[in-house]
């Protein structure tokens, strides 16, 4: 009996247990930025690429290395902190907007929200995705008390543009592993050639 009472009770409380995610902001010490995470550091939103222990063993004067990105700007940033230092993270609240154009003479995204209010954010937010997206493709806008904080471009540009990254890094790679091996390997060729 009790346990049947338990399970009406549960499932009678059951929809107001569950959360909804909403925009939000928290203190955390330095060693709690982790990869992906948004923070404010002097006034702007920046992404946490990466972060680690900074200094070398009993030297080490503690602290973390933390790389990231300005979102507005798209600028890497790198800073150390203390292990006592607290940033500002937050949670931002995510909707899926349709692209009505691009305005790129005045560098801007104009966007339609929910209630097909025009919303424009700058093109520099989206860094080199701005020049793959098209009107009616949708992207993704993470906000945070009313102010776009990040616009992320759909799935498939951003993996085109990954790709494109790659392919460009390895050509880059290999010319350069040309110039410094290229002169060696010739010589080479040329002894093989001679025997």
């Amino acid at each position: 009996m009790w346990s049947a009472l338990f399970h009406l009770r549960s499932s009678q409380y059951a929809p107001r247990c569950v959360q909804r995610r909403f925009a939000g902001s928290e203190l955390v010490s330095a060693g709690g930025l982790r990869q992906g995470s948004i923070f404010l550091h002097k006034g702007i939103y920046c992404e946490v690429r990466s972060s680690r222990p900074a200094g070398h063993g009993r030297s080490g004067t503690g602290g973390y290395e933390v790389k990231f990105r300005e979102l507005l700007t798209r600028k890497a940033r790198e800073v150390r902190m203390k292990d006592s230092e607290t940033v500002t993270v937050v949670e931002c609240d995510r909707a899926e907007m349709p692209v009505l154009y691009k305005d790129e003479a005045a560098g801007r995204l104009v966007l339609a929200d929910a209630d097909f209010n025009e919303l424009e954010v700058s093109l520099a937010q989206l860094g080199e995705a701005a020049d793959a997206l098209q009107s009616g493709a949708k992207v993704s806008v993470l906000t945070h008390e009313g102010r776009v904080v990040k616009v992320v471009p759909p799935p498939e540009v951003a993996e085109a543009l990954k790709i494109e990254y790659r392919r460009t890094r390895r050509q880059e790679l290999a010319a350069r592993q040309l110039a410094r091996h290229g002169s060696q390997a010739t010589k080479d060729n040329e002894g093989r050639r001679a025997e």
